[in-house]
């Protein structure tokens, strides 16, 4: 072999190394990702590389290889910018830092998980969403949650009961169609169905989420008519210590001939907030604690409430934690007035109940991420309530509660699946039920796909199967009713659509059904209070219905300021409604739940809002707009018997009802008004009309407050970096109004709040 040649095999021996080396060298890239203002990981961060994908891990944290020198890096989050990093590489191994993304500001895209149980954009929701922001409710001097439903547009209250669009009316404290969470876990006690708004944390809400229609599929029996989801703050690097003090004090009566009180009646309390991120653990904790002497005479309601969560990260991918809240106080209230002139404020003696309360709940739980990004979450729950209720009215009840969740997204298919098996048993002792025990089972296993075509057109389609059973004493008032414990099944299913037509427009339509099974309260309460009498029903059955909605959401971007207007029609049917109506016996007149029949509500509603910066002023604003027609499919004569009015509408409705809340920030100053109008509930039990019969003088007062209430409230305060103070004007006009039969509201308060922050 000549010199030439084996020069020549040489070269191309070497040629060939070196373009071996380059196909099969690797680059190896690795970084992470946080907020740009808050400085904290984003977890699960979309990441595409070079037309492959891979998420961050809950710490932000992210690393891969490619074969070739040429990057194409884009990192998403929802409701932040998209970053994108096209580059030549020229070393083997890159450490990128942190990179930070900032907030998605081209318009309202909050991000909601209320919907689907992850995140999303409220935008690309099929269902309508509402979204309180922590601001709003820290600005309104809200501490009891129940005093910020009223502010929600497309939500009334109607002592102490929430329902959505017109979808509840009064139901004496027992059974709810709207389903209340706190982070993601059912918050209403399970044998009566009802939630305990004080035993709520606001003082560490982050934000809440309302999703208005039937929500079964997804979450269960008591979702049928929507979902109020409370998200509570999560734990920051950075310490957050917060004090609040705050003192009510309540005005003289619009009418002083009512009022007994010479000293102002007045509440007032403190809440204390610690949250930080120590190395592996997320600690958020609070205590909070009021006494308050009411504008009903005689009545109080003192409590103290203390919460901690714990979230320790094993691993990455691995997390276990416990939520805890303790809630211990004594209360005085009465249920209805003595009679609707000089003791409005007043009752008789018989309609007086005292309530020593006690609850504690545990919530275990455990998060885990496999590698292939499939989400496995198992939530659970010990739920004890004990309520010494005089009138031999106590109860006592123990709920334990299990959720195993599986989501897996699959990115490259635009697909997310999610599906989980739930259970609840509680077991109830009470004076209340007829001084028996109960035992309530409850289980169910659903599943849902949300599927995203061409990034325009998302798609839900979920099925939810559930059988309820509640087990008793044999004998009821000296009647067997062995045969009446049933267990019930039903399967429940949704479907959804929502299109982007053109940027900043999303068209939506969706179908759901929903369902609800009875109570232990509504089938076996066996009480009184003065003339009102409840007795039981053992033959309720469960009622199901179905929602339709269309509705089209336009987002908007003018110089600094964003906004949205959502506008939505909608339609309810339910079959064998439950509500309480006037029945009779041998004895006399009874109240019991009972399956009133069929029913219809047809309605839309327009929401809009927007915030921003005009000149030096922070502005926000939030409005909405309901109107419903709530109707009996078989208006028959014993329902029209039973209703103060005579013609087809159900009992306990606002027809028409638009809220409204500005705010002006100006450097350290803010100041804002709002306004929340009901028009009249045309019909009440016809029964509460009859003077004397049970209440004194409702039809004559209903007579004379036939136009609606329209509450105003106003508020002035100041924050700087650590300090800040907050005066609260509600019931701006002292307005006297009553939102049920023989219970008149609150007159004109002022709060004053101050609060201290680290």
């Amino acid at each position: 072999m000549n010199r030439y040649t084996i020069f020549s095999v040489l070269l191309l021996i070497f040629i060939l190394f070196i373009c071996t080396s380059e196909l099969y060298s690797q680059y190896t890239f690795k970084g992470s990702i946080s907020d740009k203002t808050t400085k904290e990981a984003l977890s699960f961060a979309n990441i595409t590389y070079n037309n492959h994908k891979a998420v961050s891990d809950i710490n932000g944290n992210f690393s891969f290889e490619i074969e070739k020198n040429k990057l194409v890096l884009k990192i998403s989050y929802l409701g932040y910018q998209k970053l994108v990093i096209d580059t030549i590489v020229t070393s083997k191994n890159i450490d990128f830092g942190t990179i930070f993304l900032s907030e998605y500001l081209k318009s309202l895209d909050e991000v909601t998980i209320t919907s689907g149980k992850y995140r999303k954009l409220i935008k690309n929701a099929t269902i309508s969403i509402e979204s309180i922001k922590p601001k709003f409710i820290e600005n309104n001097n809200t501490v009891s949650f129940d005093d910020i439903l009223e502010k929600i547009p497309g939500v009334n209250y109607v002592d102490g009961q929430a329902n959505i669009r017109g979808g509840s009316g009064f139901s004496y404290g027992a059974g709810s169609r709207v389903l209340v969470l706190i982070n993601n876990l059912p918050a209403l006690q399970f044998d009566s169905g009802y939630p305990n708004w004080e035993n709520i944390p606001t003082e560490i809400v982050e934000k809440v989420e309302v999703m208005k229609g039937a929500g079964s599929a997804l979450y269960g029996s008591a979702a049928m008519n929507g979902v109020i989801n409370i998200l509570p703050i999560y734990a920051k690097k950075k310490t957050l210590l917060k004090i609040k003090s705050f003192s009510t004090l309540y005005g003289n009566a619009a009418d002083t001939t009512k009022q007994w009180w010479d000293t102002p009646p007045k509440k007032y309390g403190f809440s204390v907030v610690f949250a930080k991120k120590i190395n592996s653990l997320d600690i958020v904790s609070s205590l909070y604690a009021q006494k308050f002497n009411s504008y009903k005479e005689y009545c109080f309601n003192n409590y103290t409430r203390a919460t901690l969560n714990l979230n320790y990260h094993i691993t990455n991918s691995l997390s276990i934690g416990v939520n805890t809240n303790f809630n211990s106080g004594k209360k005085l209230n009465f249920f209805y007035w003595k009679n609707a002139t000089s003791g409005a404020y007043r009752a008789d003696s018989s309609a007086y109940a005292g309530q020593n309360k006690q609850i504690y709940i545990l919530d275990p739980f455990l998060t885990y991420y496999s590698k292939n990004g499939a989400k496995h979450k198992l939530q659970t729950r010990v739920y004890y309530a004990s309520n010494l209720v005089s009138g031999n009215k106590s109860n006592q009840s123990t709920s334990y509660f299990g959720e195993y969740q599986y989501q897996k997204k699959i990115n490259q298919y635009g697909i997310t699946i999610t599906s989980g098996i739930t259970g609840t048993i509680s077991n109830t002792l009470a004076e209340l039920y007829g001084d028996t025990s109960y035992v309530a089972k409850n289980f169910g296993i659903y599943t849902q796909i949300d599927k995203k075509f061409y990034d325009k057109l998302s798609v839900v389609a979920g099925a939810r199967y559930e059988t309820n059973t509640i087990l008793g004493p044999k004998i009821i008032q000296g009647v067997d009713i062995s045969n009446k414990y049933k267990q019930e099944s039903k399967p429940v299913f949704r479907l959804g659509l929502n299109f982007e037509a053109i940027e900043n427009t999303n068209i939506r339509t969706s179908w759901g059904q929903g369902f609800r099974y009875p109570t232990v309260a509504e089938k076996f309460t066996n009480t009184f209070s003065g003339g009102l009498v409840i007795l039981p029903n053992p033959d309720l059955k469960s009622e199901s219905g179905t929602t339709i909605e269309f509705g089209i959401r336009q987002g908007w971007k003018i110089s600094k300021i964003i906004g949205f207007a959502d506008l939505s029609i909608f339609q309810s049917k339910y079959k064998d409604m439950i509500e309480f109506h006037l029945k009779r016996n041998k004895k006399g007149f009874f109240f019991s739940a009972d399956n009133i029949g069929n029913t219809i509500i047809k309605g839309l509603e327009f929401s809009t809002g927007f915030q921003g910066k005009f000149k030096n002023f922070d502005i926000g604003f939030i409005a909405g707009y309901m109107r419903i027609d709530p109707k009996y499919i078989d208006f028959t004569d014993e329902i029209k018997g039973g209703s103060s009015v005579d013609y087809n509408i159900l009992k306990y409705r606002y027809k028409t009802s638009y809220k409204f809340d500005f705010e002006l920030e100006y450097k350290k100053f803010i100041i804002g008004i709002g306004s929340s109008y009901n028009s009249f509930m045309e019909a009440v039990d016809k029964a509460f009309e009859i003077n004397g019969l049970i209440l004194k003088g409702v039809k004559k007062y209903r007579e004379e407050h036939n136009t609606g209430n329209n509450i105003f409230r106003f508020r002035l305060g100041m924050n700087t970096r650590h300090i800040g103070f907050m005066l609260n004007l509600d019931n701006l006009f002292n307005k006297e109004y009553s939102v049920r039969p023989g219970l008149l509201e609150a007159p004109r308060s002022v709060s004053l709040s101050l609060n201290f922050k680290l």
